[in-house]
């Protein structure tokens, strides 16, 4: 009404329109559907709200929302906002500052050319000038919610796949032209996400454009132009070829997890089954990313999913019964005579699935994987992975040496040592351990900053801890090198 009345009044007025464009959501209402009311005791006051939420975490729930349906509001949708997003967009920028002082790194060092850096970061590079298309399509046509989500989704990238992927190129001591790419690579992105997101979330923006976004004139994110993108940045293929890698990763762990067998555990073999030729052709491409993702020594491709399943196929009642009612039985029937098998591959392709006389849709049966002994199967939107459950007497001693440098990395945080603090470590324990260190010894040093391993009781002073490791009772300690 308040937006009726300046048109009203301006036109009246002034003979003219009071605004170009009027951009407006439907009802704020609680987190569960009801109308705020203080006598209800569920009204949040403003100041209240930006206290505790946070206003910027107000606006991008705002921005988020489809403007034709009414926003749940509550802290709770607010602290999930935080979490979901604005936290791990905050931990990207504090591990790039943390690095950055580290090394020294200059925020004005010439970055080497995009075509010349590693693969990992010419992928980053390419969705993030995808992003300023999408998100500058979307703010032109009035649609925070589209813009919202595509920030959301490269954040998640970035994340979760970029930033994870390049620690190890972040931890090493040498500054090398590597080193140089993932420092310009992530100052870039950050930057860039930053002046995208400003209209949206002010503050938190202009938080980090003062501390690694000025260095130019201008004195505020705010100030800044617009990005443009750079369409030969943006590698299509490269694109299609990492998100392969990360939706196989993805059910590569699924699989796992079905068979409780922990990501640091090494396994021998992975099968997947693709959708297409076309992700065929990829697999090779990507295959050192999915074999690190997975902690797996090879990658096969399953061309069919009855070598490590059998299948249970049952009618969907639920959509059976109103369509065929009283002839649902013969559809019944004509379901348990069809071959598991062919059923499982039309359902996984989304095609209609034939059956006696009758032509079903995919939705209307439940297909149910079940693994044969050796393997855990998972399947997924016509994707299968397979993962081989045995553990050869190699295997399972690298399993343990992996688990010892968790162990001892969380030992280093404990200790309140610094991210580049050289230590020694002492341990002491069950003989097995021996072999390990023995066959890994390298590996743990190279990956905990060890200095020395050294088999005996820690001296004192030094930061002691009793664990299991896969089955190893072990003693450890570690000493700061002076």
């Amino acid at each position: 009404n308040w937006f009726y009345s300046m048109l009203t009044m301006s036109t009246a007025l002034e003979n003219t329109e009071s605004f170009r464009a009027n951009f407006t959501y439907a009802m704020l209402t609680d987190d569960k559907g009801e109308e705020m009311h203080k006598s209800k005791g569920n009204a949040i006051e403003f100041n209240e709200g930006a206290d505790k939420m946070g206003v910027d975490a107000m606006r991008w729930m705002f921005a988020g929302t489809n403007p034709a349906t009414n926003l749940l509001f509550g802290f709770g949708r607010a602290d999930d906002t935080r979490r979901r997003f604005l936290i791990p967009l905050w931990n990207v920028y504090s591990f790039f500052v943390t690095y950055a002082n580290i090394d020294g790194y200059d925020l004005n060092t010439p970055a080497p050319p995009v075509s010349e850096r590693p693969e990992l970061d010419r992928w980053i590079v390419s969705e993030m000038n995808e992003l300023i298309q999408s998100t500058t399509v979307a703010l032109d046509r009035y649609d925070p919610q589209d813009a919202v989500r595509a920030i959301d989704e490269f954040v998640e990238r970035l994340s979760n796949w970029y930033v994870r992927r390049s620690r190890r190129r972040f931890w090493k001591s040498e500054v090398d032209g590597d080193k140089l790419s993932a420092f310009a690579t992530l100052h870039e992105c950050l930057t860039t996400i930053i002046k995208l997101m400003a209209p949206f979330v002010p503050f938190v923006t202009e938080e980090i454009f003062q501390n690694i976004g000025r260095n130019g004139e201008n004195e505020s994110v705010h100030l800044e132009d617009w990005p443009v993108a750079d369409e030969s940045l943006i590698d299509k293929r490269l694109d299609d070829a990492t998100r392969l890698a990360m939706r196989l990763s993805s059910l590569g762990r699924a699989a796992r997890s079905k068979a409780n067998l922990k990501v640091r555990q090494p396994v021998g073999n992975i099968a997947f089954r693709l959708r297409s030729d076309e992700e065929l052709e990829l697999l090779d491409r990507v295959s050192p990313q999915v074999k690190d993702e997975l902690n797996v020594k090879e990658i096969t491709v399953l061309q069919d999913v009855s070598t490590v399943a059998n299948f249970e196929i049952k009618p969907n009642f639920q959509l059976l019964g109103p369509k065929y009612e009283k002839g649902v039985g013969r559809v019944v029937g004509a379901i348990s005579k069809a071959d598991p098998s062919e059923v499982f591959r039309a359902v996984s392709a989304n095609r209609p699935v034939g059956v006696g006389e009758y032509t079903l849709e995919p939705e209307e049966l439940v297909v149910t994987a079940i693994d044969k002994e050796g393997f855990s199967v998972v399947t997924e939107q016509g994707y299968s992975a397979a993962v081989t459950t045995e553990i050869s007497p190699e295997l399972e001693i690298e399993g343990r040496a992996r688990e010892l440098i968790h162990i001892v990395q969380s030992m280093r945080r404990d200790a309140g040592f610094d991210i580049e603090d050289r230590i020694t470590t002492h341990y002491l324990g069950d003989a097995e351990l021996d072999d390990v260190v023995a066959a890994h010894g390298d590996y743990i040093r190279q990956e905990t900053l060890s200095s020395d391993l050294v088999n005996g009781e820690a001296p004192k002073g030094a930061h002691v801890e009793a664990h299991n490791v896969n089955g190893l009772e072990v003693t450890l300690g570690v000493v700061k090198v002076p």
